[in-house]
């Protein structure tokens, strides 16, 4: 079937990416590739694959039912969780072999409980809260916590890891502090004589910014998907596009001056225009925005900002400018300017990646 929508994925920029991230951490440093949020709007199982093949030591989501994706697709490389599972849920994560994130005395034992049940044992991550105030146990109770799990059956520490809050930011000083936190705690279990698995903290800006942060594993998230966290990071990855959102035009068009467009009528033709219509619109995602900054920013900040700003899709690197509201699955475009427009010509859209919905095709290419 030929797609009216779909995005475009570059399974060879993904697996370029991940060379990059292997050269600057080296052979001696594990490497969990963050396949979260649907693969970071790239889908999950195509780019999973595409990171194994590429050497990817660990795999890593979020939350249970995006591993199940992973697992019911054959994928059996070993998988982190970074969201604590619900109690109830604890025979299906240990039964699919997935290594859990833990900070609590009560959610180790009911991992516990339920790989002994199962006969098996549950491999678990414990997350220490160094300063991010998110997931985590208290540095300061770490040590306590990491001790007693050690003394539980059919358990397992695998790792022990935290986040940094502040390694995309301008002033990164407060994830510095942390990373001293974490070195520390991880001094005192070592002259406890206390077998703590993996020690990883570093994200995408970490691994670039903070070397000393690499420690055993890092956990490469965006850079693998050819874009950086901010513009503090200094650009020193020679970073591949890995993703289009593409649509083609199903109607071509002229109106008469005077024509209004779309709802509401709010934009009004001033000249006889040549338009195309491109069955795409905020359902798909478009009109997020064309990256994703929004995450690094203020929602004020990044609302004015998007309302200044004109939005054009991309007919051969020439840009056709929207006219008239964007709904839910269409949107004009002014064309006048263009020569031999077809229907079915392709277009290319500016979105964000993560929010562009799962329900359009992930066509994958490379």
């Amino acid at each position: 079937m030929t797609h009216d929508v779909w995005v475009e994925v570059d399974l060879a920029a993904l697996k370029h990416n991940f060379a990059q991230v292997k050269n600057v951490v080296g052979n001696g440093v594990k490497i969990t590739a963050v396949v979260k949020s649907n693969g970071f709007g790239h889908g999950y199982v195509e780019p999973a694959k595409a990171f194994i093949e590429a050497g990817a030591d660990m795999l890593a989501v979020t939350r249970l039912d995006e591993a199940i994706i992973l697992r019911e697709a054959g994928i059996e490389s070993p998988t982190l969780l970074f969201a604590p599972i619900q109690p109830e849920n604890a025979e299906i994560a240990v039964n699919a072999d997935l290594e859990m994130t833990i900070s609590t005395i009560e959610l180790a034992h009911t991992i516990s409980d339920a790989a002994q049940r199962l006969g098996k044992t549950a491999q678990v991550h414990v997350k220490i809260d160094t300063g991010m105030g998110r997931l985590g146990v208290s540095i300061d109770d770490a040590h306590q916590l990491i001790q007693h799990v050690h003394q539980l059956p059919s358990l397992e520490i695998a790792g022990v890891y935290t986040h940094f809050a502040t390694t995309s930011e301008q002033d990164a000083s407060s994830s510095k502090l942390q990373l001293e936190r974490f070195t520390q705690l991880l001094t005192d279990l070592r002259r406890s004589d206390i077998d703590y698995g993996l020690a990883h903290c570093a994200n995408s800006a970490a691994i670039i910014r903070m070397p000393d942060s690499h420690m055993d594993m890092v956990r490469p998230g965006t850079i693998l998907y050819g874009q950086y966290p901010s513009t503090h990071v200094p650009h020193t990855l020679d970073l591949k596009s890995t993703w289009k959102l593409k649509a083609r035009i199903c109607e071509v068009k002229e109106l008469k001056s005077g024509s209004p467009v779309g709802y509401g009528g709010e934009f009004v033709t001033r000249r006889i225009t040549k338009t195309a219509i491109v069955p795409i619109g905020y359902a798909d995602g478009f009109t997020l925005a064309p990256e994703g900054p929004i995450y690094r920013q203020s929602a004020l900040k990044f609302a004015v900002r998007k309302v200044r700003k004109r939005l054009f899709l991309d007919i051969n690197g020439r840009k056709a400018p929207v006219i008239g509201r964007i709904a839910m699955q269409m949107t004009v475009i002014d064309i006048t300017n263009f020569a031999h427009i077809r229907v079915g010509d392709e277009v290319t859209v500016p979105a964000m990646r993560i929010p562009t919905s799962a329900l359009v095709p992930r066509v994958y290419v490379g």
